[in-house]
């Protein structure tokens, strides 16, 4: 058992049965934009709700895309205009904003969320301050100076968690190894999904038709913000070497970001722009994610990607870049293939190992569907985090601590 089952196990024990006396949980954000964190953030305050939690958010920056499903289902969500850079008088605004809520918890959302809330919240005396990093950023700093620096500036923030979560064992040895916050309040909680929304199969022909693909092409397809660390160009190339495949696949790339122009000219100029399709964000990816065979994930930075999980929930066979956490979830040739960062040969090579061998995709489908049924479930996460929770509730306020 690894070291996130062994917390997740741990957590979990004596929490899955008997509905909670009600808390209330303030979830901290820089904002609800597109992304991993944000929908994480979004399910918590859903089955929050369903588990006996009264729940809110605070975004720092703005609200973004997904605060309007926050809001439809009648959830405090407030502003605390933080403007770009170092705004130490924010603190001061998520303090009004606490004072206004009155919680038993804060839990944080990245670094950047604890530096605020943290301080707001201790001299609001809320009774517990959780954080949860989604990232492993810490890895990604190569000088000395620059390490230094987040060292210091972790340090400082994670002094006010009780607890620091990190959804992957990778961000939990970077924390541990950078000595930025005592090893007793690390703890492994891995994300989750909701499985059941995946395992419906949506009109995938109708779907293919209206964005333009083929009927009987393969798709190979893949979920994420279009940025740089996405790495989406090097799908783009690869595809584009894929000659000897008869029908040629076709590329579809479901979300949206800064990169999107590039990578359209990217593919106009290796002349497949006509194999390439661009879906934009969309709220329910699980639509998209039936209308493809193959998923592809090409990130240089990971901690532990909702994409891969999603595309196993929806039985589809994973191809993943080995970085972050994913080497740590994606079991070599039994619930995926992978290869290195970068390396564009070894991706088309994978992509045409599946094309070719249609049965071998299907049972690395099959095997991921089960295994994330199993270990990633959306409840599961959020129950884990509520025992915690109450846990620490329990020292300071035994009443909340407890179970109805």
């Amino acid at each position: 058992m690894s070291n996130s089952e062994c917390a997740l196990a741990e957590a979990t024990t004596d929490s899955l049965t008997v509905p909670a006396t009600t808390i209330r949980v303030v979830h901290v954000v820089l904002s609800l934009d597109i992304g991993g964190l944000e929908r994480i953030v979004a399910d918590l305050v859903r089955v929050g709700r369903a588990l006996g939690q009264i729940p809110s958010v605070i975004c720092l920056e703005k609200p973004g895309t997904l605060a309007a499903q926050v809001e439809a289902l009648g959830v405090p969500l407030l502003c605390a205009g933080k403007l770009p850079g170092l705004r130490l008088a924010t603190i001061g605004r998520v303090r009004e904003l606490l004072r206004e809520l009155k919680p038993d918890v804060v839990h944080t959302h990245q670094i950047g969320a604890l530096i605020y809330a943290g301080p707001a919240a201790s001299r609001e005396r809320v009774p517990v301050v959780v954080h949860t990093e989604h990232t492993n950023t810490i890895a990604r700093h190569r000088s000395l100076n620059r390490q230094f620096r987040t060292r210091l500036l972790w340090g400082l923030a994670g002094s006010y968690a009780a607890r620091f979560f990190c959804v992957s064992d990778d961000i939990a040895d970077a924390v541990r190894a950078y000595r930025t916050v005592p090893g007793r309040k690390v703890v492994v909680v891995p994300n989750g999904i909701d499985t059941a929304a995946f395992a419906t199969k949506a009109d995938c022909e109708s779907l293919r038709r209206d964005l333009g693909i083929p009927h009987g092409v393969p798709v190979i397809g893949t979920v994420g913000r279009l940025n740089e660390v996405k790495s989406q160009d090097l799908l783009i190339r690869s595809i584009a070497q894929i000659s000897n495949h008869h029908p040629k696949p076709h590329l579809l790339l479901v979300g949206d970001g800064p990169e999107r122009q590039p990578l359209q000219q990217l593919a106009e100029n290796l002349g497949i722009s006509d194999r390439v399709h661009f879906a934009g964000y969309q709220p329910r990816p699980e639509r998209f994610l039936h209308a493809m065979d193959i998923f592809a994930l090409t990130s240089r930075h990971e901690g532990m990607p909702l994409a891969i999980l999603e595309a196993w929930a929806a039985g589809l066979p994973v191809v993943a870049s080995r970085v972050g956490g994913v080497p740590r979830m994606v079991s070599a040739e039994q619930t995926g293939l992978l290869f290195d960062s970068g390396d564009e040969a070894a991706l088309r090579e994978l992509m045409i190992r599946l094309l070719t061998n249609p049965d071998k995709a299907q049972r690395l489908g099959e095997a991921g569907r089960e295994y994330v049924r199993s270990r990633f479930d959306l409840r599961v996460m959020a129950e884990t985090y509520e025992q915690h929770y109450r846990n620490l509730l329990r020292t300071t306020h035994p009443a909340l601590g407890e179970r109805e």
